[in-house]
């Protein structure tokens, strides 16, 4: 019998597959790169929406996939996701050929069938990995493992960050992005293979029952508490995204950025998150995941605002994007932690994790999906729209930065609504953590 000991002893390789996975993922679909390899294509902000959006909607699989993968075996089912996605991803190394060989078109399409098959089996193998992690990860040190897993996660992206801003910066053209998606594609393959030391995700032979497993989805969504925990995850899912999809292109065009600082500036983001992560973590697990939660996104709302009155010509732009990436670093992974550990140690029952997360993750891909379709269609629709009021000039981006803040402010509203996994309220540390601050 597997014990909290083997678990916790099996988690540095965990860390090992964040850290390789990190490259991986920077370096092909994860980051600012991505987007500006799409803008290098020319594909419209409508069409860089629809190929953003499928990675989310791809979660909706896992409502009829979650049973299968159960009775599979979870772990099986993520390493073998994982891992076919890496030489399905670096098929795009074929796509300057494509492009030559049969015109833009057709390797738009390529590209599309492409990402669309990268898509499904990421959402097949988190799928398995969601209820897996519930399993292998023990609830006692869950904030502090969420904390360091993304440290480390977030410095080897910043190195991985640092490496793609010199490449980027020493040519033009396609050939540099695919220099490092080949490169990402070997090295994410470590990364699943460190995986396999996981213990746990054995095949579940009871797990196959679609009738039984959509009875457990309706019950689920019958619980109020995981529907409240539900909306405020769109809430964070939508408005997060609508803010910074499109931000890449938004400090190209608009501010007249280069394409190497804006990659650089991620950097700020890793560096934000990295410095909140440990503290978060730590605190998440003595005082419970709200009063991390809930002051993390009230940051978030206020970004939105930030970047409205952020001027776009200033001497000091770069120094106030800087400002602006590593708040959100800060708040982001607070979010982070706080919702994925209220959501494993408070929300969902681990008898019934299978559908529960089933659900969660179709959310979270529609939620997700739904984001950046809506913001690439507002950019087309806003194309040359610049009115001015008071001196003041709006643009498409000033309507996506506008519903970000309302859609942060209703998650924000919604996730207070959800039941405290602990006896500390955020009004208790709050109040204990200002009576320590006017007593000394």
């Amino acid at each position: 019998m597997v014990t909290d000991r083997d678990r916790i002893r099996a988690l540095p390789w965990c860390l090992a597959h964040g850290v390789l996975n990190s490259f991986f993922a920077i370096w092909t679909f994860g980051s600012s790169l991505f987007i500006l390899f799409l803008g290098e294509l020319g594909l419209p902000k409508g069409q860089i929406g629809g190929l953003l959006s499928l990675f989310p909607f791809c979660g909706l699989l896992a409502l009829g996939f979650a049973p299968m993968a159960a009775r599979l075996g979870r772990k099986r089912v993520f390493l073998l996701g994982y891992a076919i996605r890496k030489p399905v991803m670096a098929m795009l190394l074929l796509l300057p050929w494509v492009v030559s060989g049969a015109g833009r078109t057709v390797g738009v399409v390529f590209l599309s069938v492409i990402i669309a098959a990268f898509a499904v089996l990421r959402a097949l193998a988190e799928t398995a990995y969601f209820p897996w992690s519930q399993e292998f990860i023990p609830n006692r040190v869950r904030g502090s493992f969420a904390a360091w897993f993304t440290v480390v996660s977030l410095l080897a992206s910043a190195l991985a960050l640092t490496i793609a801003g010199q490449v980027i910066s020493q040519g033009s053209g396609l050939g540099r992005y695919m220099l490092l998606i080949g490169i990402g594609c070997v090295i994410g393959l470590g990364g699943v293979a460190v995986m396999a030391k996981i213990p746990g995700g054995e095949p579940i032979r009871s797990g196959g029952d679609l009738a039984a497993h959509f009875r457990e989805m309706r019950e689920a969504l019958a619980d109020r508490n995981f529907t409240a925990y539900l909306g405020g995850l769109a809430g964070l899912t939508i408005g997060a995204a609508l803010m910074v999809a499109f931000l890449p292109l938004y400090l190209r065009e608009e501010c007249g950025l280069a394409a190497a600082t804006v990659v650089r500036l991620d950097l700020m983001l890793m560096v934000g998150g990295g410095v909140a992560s440990l503290g978060w973590g730590w605190l998440s697990d003595r005082v419970g995941s709200r009063p991390v939660l809930m002051p993390s996104m009230a940051m978030l709302v206020l970004l939105p605002v930030g970047w409205s009155l952020l001027p776009r010509h200033s001497p000091h732009l770069v120094a106030g994007c800087a400002a602006l990436y590593f708040l959100y670093g800060v708040g982001s992974n607070g979010a982070i932690i706080g919702a994925g550990r209220l959501l494993f140690n408070g929300v969902v029952p681990p008898g019934q994790n299978t559908a529960y997360t089933a659900v969660y993750y179709a959310w979270l891909g529609l939620t997700g999906g739904a984001a950046p379709l809506l913001a690439g269609g507002i950019l087309t629709l806003t194309s040359g729209w610049r009115p001015q009021v008071a001196g003041i000039e709006f643009t498409g981006y000033t309507v996506l930065f506008a519903l970000s803040l309302l859609f942060l402010v209703l998650g924000w509203h919604l996730y207070g609504r959800v039941r405290a996994d602990d006896r500390y309220s955020t009004r208790m540390v709050l109040r204990s953590f200002m009576n320590r601050i006017t007593q000394r």
